[in-house]
């Protein structure tokens, strides 16, 4: 999974690179000459949705892997469920809630949106609830800003319609660098716990 992403951003950054020689050529075309902005801001958001996306997929893979390991294990899901929930006696509970099954975490892609976010905050909340402590992580901790600035321009151009003036092709490509090096620490993280 992880090489997609990293081909992702092989290929948003050789677009940046193209699109910014074609900027610089002697007979520039006026139509990408005149929408520069439009361009690197394209960029930066593409750029943190392929972030977000790859968050996602690492969460989905994690939830299978702990799947295929509880499988193994053959837990009750009735026993589980009374440990949790720290019930006093197994017949408290009501009829409909017994299930005679083997523990099985459910959570499916789609119930995973509204905790996925290129923000390495909400990220490192959402790996808590995986028991995985990314703040204790060296790298994640001095690569947690740089995501956090690239994140909230991007959310500065898509909900306050910032014009990003100040984006240029060079700090695309050094944002593309900052993510994939993230990310691979992410992966390296997570992969640990498998």
């Amino acid at each position: 999974m992880i090489e997609r992403y990293i081909s992702l951003l092989a290929q948003l950054k050789k677009l940046s690179q193209d699109t910014e020689l074609k900027v610089l050529e002697d007979s520039a075309d006026a139509f990408i000459t005149d929408n520069v902005n439009f361009f690197t801001k394209s960029f930066m958001i593409t750029l943190c949705a392929y972030l977000e996306s790859y968050v996602k997929d690492l969460s989905m893979l994690f939830i299978d892997h702990i799947n295929i390991k509880l499988a193994d294990l053959n837990l009750p899901h009735n026993l589980v469920r009374w440990s949790v929930l720290k019930k006093d006696k197994l017949l408290e509970f009501n009829d409909s809630e017994y299930k005679y099954e083997n523990l099985k975490i459910k959570i499916k892609k789609k119930e995973l949106d509204e905790f996925i976010s290129g923000s390495p905050h909400r990220t490192e909340v959402l790996f808590r609830k995986f028991g995985i402590e990314l703040y204790k992580d060296e790298k994640f901790n001095d690569l947690k800003e740089k995501i956090n600035s690239i994140v909230v321009k991007r959310n500065k151009i898509v909900h306050h319609n910032d014009n990003a003036s100040d984006l240029s092709f060079v700090d695309i490509e050094a944002n593309i660098m900052v993510v994939e090096e993230y990310i691979l620490n992410l992966n390296e993280i997570i992969k640990s716990k498998f």
